[in-house]
């Protein structure tokens, strides 16, 4: 489980309305932790750079570690991975970049960073969330092999640890496929394979203490079924996982995280897969 202690703040250089460092100072204050703002090199908006330090100079006049590192690459990503590479951050935290046509053909800054970044990632669209909004962990409730069950341990750890911090309700979610999905059992009872997956869920929620209430399995493809269900909970945060890929078939296929930051309308924490020492 992350701690969340240090936390890296990628500034919005177009605007004096800093999203995710006023949410990184928010968890840094509720974990006795710290925030590292990281600026780009390069033009910033006029009087960008002066809300920012007065920002910085608010957060440290109440209590807050706070500082600010200016990057001497003007390229986001290799100034977060460079930042990355010589402090140690528990999580870095980012306005997503507005998607464009570009992305249609070439990967996106921010599914680059997912698929690059040696910590979790924070995506955040709001600082304002309704009273008792609830985290959403989504899981793959029958992992195919070791590095799925880790993730979905890591998933639920990181929700846990959030929700108790943000007072909110921990809510866990699954989509199984339907028999025409799932190559392997064509054939399979839908009722059947529903039946399995919730116990699979009702499992691992009972690990991690959310009532059965607060567990939701649903029959369809993933990328559709958890911004669905984030939208009917009203969450404040979905809490999911990514499993790298490189090359062309990364470049032509977008995996499940990926899709569900186009169509979730929430904060978004995605977390790697776990890395050897």
């Amino acid at each position: 489980m992350h701690e969340f202690r240090h936390l890296l703040a990628v500034l919005n250089t177009a605007s004096t309305h800093q999203v995710a460092l006023q949410r990184a100072a928010r968890l840094a204050r509720k974990n006795n932790g710290k925030v590292t703002a990281l600026l780009p090199a390069g033009d910033t908006a006029a009087g960008v750079r002066e809300a920012i330090e007065a920002q910085l100079e608010q957060l440290k006049s109440d209590g807050l570690e706070a500082t600010l590192e200016v990057s001497s690459e003007k390229d986001v990503l290799r100034a977060v991975l460079l930042t990355q590479h010589q402090h140690a951050f528990d999580l870095a935290v980012k306005e997503p970049q507005p998607h464009t046509l570009a992305d249609e053909v070439f990967t996106s800054l921010d599914w680059k960073l997912l698929r690059s970044t040696r910590s979790p990632v924070l995506l955040v669209r709001s600082d304002a969330h309704g009273a008792n909004a609830p985290v959403l962990a989504a899981v793959e409730a029958h992992p195919s092999d070791e590095e799925h069950r880790e993730l979905n341990q890591d998933i639920l750890d990181d929700a846990q640890w959030l929700a108790a911090r943000l007072e909110a309700p921990l809510h866990l979610f699954s989509a199984h496929p339907a028999p025409m999905q799932d190559p392997m059992h064509p054939d399979q009872d839908l009722n059947a394979l529903a039946r399995e997956f919730r116990a699979a869920c009702l499992e691992l929620g009972a690990g991690h203490g959310i009532p059965e209430s607060q567990v939701h399995v649903a029959s369809g493809p993933a990328e559709l079924l958890i911004p669905q269900s984030a939208d009917s909970l009203d969450a404040q945060l979905v809490v999911l996982g990514t499993v790298a890929r490189t090359g062309l078939r990364g470049v032509l296929l977008g995996n499940t995280a990926e899709q569900v930051l186009e169509k979730v309308h929430t904060d978004v924490l995605v977390i790697p897969p776990r890395r050897s020492a």
